[in-house]
């Protein structure tokens, strides 16, 4: 086949795409793996997913750093033999083993476009300062569907992990009759290993409820609508958190014990964080089934200042109720002088 003919049959299914795009809408869903059905080999081969990429992020940002360019994803070859240093600072030489070309060529399109974006951000005046060495990964991008990743069944293989792995949560895509999968991430939150995917599904009519709410965010009262409900939440530490706070003051630092204590109060955090996520959706979805939402501006960190306000915005789930608000193209900000509180 010709360039030309190739060029247009690329052209046409771009603008097929795109024509298809208008009738949808993107929309992330978040899988957890399953722990207790992974094998010893693919619990191996997930830990070391991110310490490769991690490993590999590193020794090209050292290259670049002594003048050495950071080449083209498509030269992902001369990455098969890296280098790193242990914590008694010596070069060890390493092969990569578990993460694909795929993923090495990703790393390298990433670091390329964070450049560029900081470079961008000096040209227009802002302090921008140099990108630095990790000392943990956290996420993995996975571009192609059908290539890195790939749904079967309630089970998602990732290339370079030998056996499909179990998630809970795949049936939720099952009311949906058409779906575009895309890109997916491999993620770790230092306890459990999850998989964000992208998909375009059909766009859905909403029905509202033909009224506008106004809503007062508050310290003692977390939501005020002008319904007259008065919403309180408060999700602080829990006593298991404290126990194990107390318990890892009294280790040995970087002892095996303490590191399990580590892990243990990473998984108490992401309870609570998820406790907060549920709540903030929960406020959102009800407040968005309104036909229009008017929302007072606070500035919600300067009520940090005071200790005792401090704690209390802690525990709320202020924050993030106002910033998936704000995603809401039926939701409108009010100046934060005016009297909303009155009025709720």
């Amino acid at each position: 086949m010709k360039q030309d003919e190739k060029n247009k049959l690329i052209s046409e299914a771009i603008s097929e795409t795109r024509k298809k795009r208008k009738m949808q809408v993107c929309k992330t869903f978040r899988f957890k793996i399953d722990r207790s059905a992974l094998n010893d080999s693919q619990k191996e081969s997930l830990k070391m997913f991110f310490i490769e990429t991690k490993r590999l992020y590193n020794y090209i940002l050292n290259q670049s750093k002594n003048d050495i360019p950071i080449p083209e994803a498509k030269e992902y070859k001369q990455y098969k033999t890296i280098s790193y240093l242990d914590k008694d600072r010596n070069e060890i030489k390493y092969d990569i083993k578990y993460i694909g070309s795929s993923v090495i060529s990703d790393t390298i399109t990433l670091m390329k476009d964070s450049i560029a974006s900081l470079a961008a951000s000096k040209k227009k005046g802002n302090k921008i300062g140099a990108l630095r060495f990790k000392t943990e990964c956290n996420s993995i991008r996975l571009r192609q569907y059908g290539v890195t990743h790939l749904i079967k069944g309630n089970r998602i293989k990732i290339q370079g992990i030998k056996k499909p792995l179990r998630v809970n949560g795949l049936k939720q895509l099952n009311k949906y009759d058409e779906i575009d999968y895309t890109t997916a991430c491999l993620l770790y939150d230092g306890y459990d290993y999850y998989i964000s995917l992208t998909c375009f599904i059909p766009k859905e009519i909403k029905i509202y409820k033909n009224n506008i709410i106004g809503v007062d965010l508050g310290c003692e009262t977390t939501i005020t609508t002008s319904e007259g409900e008065k919403i309180k939440i408060s999700i602080g530490e829990s006593d298991r958190l404290k126990g194990l706070q107390a318990r890892l003051a009294k280790q040995t630092k970087r002892s095996n014990n303490w590191y399990k204590t580590k892990s243990l109060i990473r998984k108490e955090y992401n309870h609570i964080n998820n406790k907060k996520n549920d709540a903030a959706n929960k406020i959102v979805h009800y407040l968005t089934s309104y036909e229009q939402v008017i929302v007072q501006d606070d500035r919600i960190a300067e009520w940090r200042e005071s200790d005792h306000i401090s704690r209390t915005v802690q525990h709320s789930v202020l924050g993030r109720v106002k910033s998936k608000l704000k995603n809401n193209p039926n939701v409108v900000f009010l100046d934060q002088w005016f009297p909303t509180t009155k009025h709720c």
